[in-house]
This record gives structure tokens, sequence and C-alpha cells, in this order.
């Protein structure tokens, strides 16, 4: 396992996958695309049951609170076909997404694997990699269909993550904006790194002692760590 609670980057030689989340991570939290899904989340409720916006975004409250994501509370209580929820709420604008050469830099020079592990769909995954300018830069993705609609931070998601991109979770490290998330990763070994942001739910269910790094500015930490390889 690689060391932990340190300010010092990690070893690239001993890092053999990277495993990133995708939203408020591999761009800027900033492009608040998540408004977007959030909005379209609360028309779906609306829709559903025939209530008013303000009801549906506090019943949408209520499964997120309770189920981890208001997909998973939607199917728990009401059943509902997860393929036309997430093909609705994710009907959204990618063109406010940008580009971020240092990162997409950095992320070209990572030795290793690269992988994304989302609690969304993926072809709402490959609509942000491509409007990034990150299609093609990563070898697999893991979403929430793989995942069997059990959402980060359950731990069955994580050892269904590890199987399908067959990796060690000791010479591992995962990147994600919610702190949370990285409960799991920790307790299997990964090394984590923490993006924190200026959202309500970036610091969900932190444990400080299950993150190694915290990072203000992913694009600039690894660039720093590709040249500090070099």
């Amino acid at each position: 396992m690689l060391n932990k609670n340190t300010d010092e980057f990690p070893d690239l030689g001993e890092i053999k996958y990277w495993v990133f989340d995708l939203d408020n991570t591999l761009y800027s939290h900033e492009t608040d695309l998540f408004t977007q899904v959030d909005h379209n989340m609360g028309l779906f409720i609306q829709e559903m049951f025939g209530v008013s916006y303000t009801e549906a975004k506090k019943r949408q409250k209520h499964f997120f609170m309770n189920y981890g994501t208001t997909l998973r509370g939607l199917m728990s209580e009401h059943g509902v076909d997860p393929y036309e929820y997430l093909e609705f709420v994710h009907d959204i604008d990618f063109t406010v997404l940008k580009v971020n050469e240092v990162l997409n830099e950095a992320l070209a020079e990572l030795p290793g694997e690269k992988f994304i592990y989302t609690n969304a769909s993926t072809n709402y995954a490959k609509n942000v990699l491509s409007h990034i300018g990150l299609e093609g830069g990563f070898k697999d993705i893991f979403d929430i269909h793989d995942a069997k609609f059990l959402p980060k931070p359950d731990m069955r998601s994580y050892h269904k993550m590890l199987k399908k991109f067959a990796i060690d979770p000791n010479v591992s490290i995962m990147i994600e904006d919610i702190a949370g998330n990285l409960n799991p990763a920790a307790e299997l070994g990964m090394t984590t790194v923490w993006l924190p942001t200026n959202t309500h739910w970036s610091d969900n269910g932190q444990n400080k002692e299950n993150i190694d790094h915290t990072v203000a500015d992913l694009s600039h930490w690894l660039k720093n760590i590709v040249s500090a390889a070099k």
C-alpha cells in the first residue's frame, strides 16, 4: 500500500491504476453542469407525480438523502425505469464545458492505466469526455449500469468496479470531488485524493482518516507529479 497521510506526491512507480470520478473532477465545478441535470431531475419527478416543481424538489431531496441518488430512491420506492430516467435527466447542453489543456496534457503523460468511475451512464460520460477533449483518454468506464444501480459510496459498487477493471486497489489511486465517496476506496487499500468544491455536497461523509491528499487544482497537481517524475 502507498504511504498514507502525507503531502508528498505519490510515487508514480508504485501507482499502476488511476481511477477518476467524472463530474466536478475532470472539469471545473464552476461549469455547473450538474445544475442542468438537477433541474431535469425535478422536472422528471414533477411530471411523474403531477405535483408542483417545488414539491418535486422536496421529493428529490428525500430520495437523495435516503438512497444516495435520486434514481436509486425512485427505483426503490416507485419502480422507475432507470434507462428512461437517465435518458431524460442527461438531456442537457454539454457545450458549456471547456477543454483544460493543462489537465489533458498531464493526464496524457501519467504512466499506468486510467479509468472513469461514475454514478452517471456511459453515454453521458462519453458526451462529457468528448466536450472536454478527453475522448479516448481512458481505458474503460464503470457506470451506474455496471454498478447494477448501486451508486457510490455503496461498497458493493466498488467491488464491481475493481473486478471490471481487473485492478489491484493497493497500487491504485482514486480521485473524487465528494469526500464520502473515498471512504470505501480507502478501506479497500486505494490511495485517495479529494478535490473539495463549494458545492454543498462536496464534504458529505468526510472522514479525514480516509483522505490521503486534498487538492485544490487537479491539473497543476498532476502536472507537478509528472514533472517531478522526469
